[in-house]
């Protein structure tokens, strides 16, 4: 696996980091040339950033592209089940009021909902054995 696709799920799964899960899914993404569902991953932790800063407006809609996008991986890519991480997100907009879906509102009034935590599920065991103690190349350094 990419080493910029290793950091991706490290962060996105062990440091809940998602600005950084955008950053290296980017870099990949420029690489490969630009592929949906990269494109996708990227919009599935960047729409978790901004709904838990309180922009679920902004998150929202995120969301509802970035589903397309990951349409091109259904139901696995690269050992990622893109099935369960749509299916984890679609249940954490279905535990935020619907009426915030246009709004901003503070981190601390989405805190109070007691989201669900979102994992990318990860179903090549390789991968799951090494993740919690991998330690990210930086974006500058070959592969």
């Amino acid at each position: 696996m990419d080493h910029r696709l290793m950091a991706y799920l490290y962060f996105f799964n062990v440091k809940r980091d998602y600005f950084e899960c955008h950053e290296y899914g980017e870099h990949l993404w420029l690489e490969r040339g630009r592929p949906p569902v990269l494109k996708g991953l990227i919009q599935a932790a960047v729409t978790l950033y901004h709904l838990h800063r309180g922009n679920v407006r902004g998150g929202y809609q995120m969301w509802q592209r970035a589903k397309g996008y990951l349409e091109e991986g259904r139901p696995v890519y690269e050992g990622i089940d893109v099935e369960a991480l749509v299916f984890a997100i679609d249940q954490v907009y279905k535990a935020v009021p619907a009426e915030w879906y246009t709004e901003r509102v503070s981190s601390a009034q989405i805190a109070k909902l007691g989201l669900p935590t979102v994992r990318v599920h990860i179903l090549d065991d390789e991968i799951c054995r090494r993740l919690p103690t991998y330690v990210p190349q930086h974006l500058g350094e070959p592969s």
